[in-house]
């Protein structure tokens, strides 16, 4: 199965209460780690393989554009910062790879490891950039679909929750009925 959001290796070995612990013995004062990143949901600006810097969340103030590195069930993920959202007395971020148009589940800003502050593909670090520039209609759909999970959010969180993983399994189901289709014609033409 095609994996959606850029992880980072090795996560297996770690559940969400201990990578939780783990960011906050961090803390604010604490150097920068770095992990290699795996998945092709950050596109090409932060490419499958990459080695990815991250300092460590200092607080839950984020800023829509910032890449992230943050906890989702047992594993690391890479994304860029949507939408802020609060629910009641919790904030949630809306995060999105580059590279798909579907935003992931709701975050929970304590779940944040840290801002990605550098990627290396050849042993040169550099800053992480804007996204690239996409298409009119892929635009206005992940603008869609963040604004309907993060309004959504506002009320109910577990509302949210479950539209967005309806989303993306509804896209999902589209990519594969579109790559079959690709495939079939690219046959039939042969």
């Amino acid at each position: 199965m095609k994996q959606n959001q850029s992880r980072v290796l090795g996560q297996s070995a770690f559940d969400r209460e201990r990578l939780l612990a783990f960011s906050g013995l961090l803390g604010k004062d604490s150097r920068e780690f770095e992990f290699h990143l795996q998945g092709k949901s950050m596109g090409p600006l932060l490419p499958d393989g990459s080695r990815i810097r991250v300092r460590p969340a200092a607080d839950d103030h984020f800023m829509v554009g910032e890449v992230l590195t943050y906890v989702a069930e047992d594993r690391m993920v890479a994304h860029r910062v949507v939408r802020s959202v609060k629910s009641g007395s919790d904030h949630y971020l809306i995060m999105r790879g580059d590279a798909t148009v579907c935003c992931d589940l709701p975050v929970l800003a304590t779940s944040v490891l840290g801002l990605v502050i550098g990627f290396s593909t050849t042993g040169v670090w550099q800053p992480v950039g804007p996204p690239r520039e996409r298409w009119f209609g892929f635009r206005w759909l992940a603008l869609l679909i963040a604004s309907l999970v993060g309004g959504i959010l506002r009320v109910s969180p577990a509302a949210a929750v479950w539209i967005a993983k309806h989303i993306i399994r509804i896209h999902k189901t589209l990519e594969r009925a579109t790559s079959f289709l690709k495939r079939r014609t690219a046959r039939g033409s042969r």
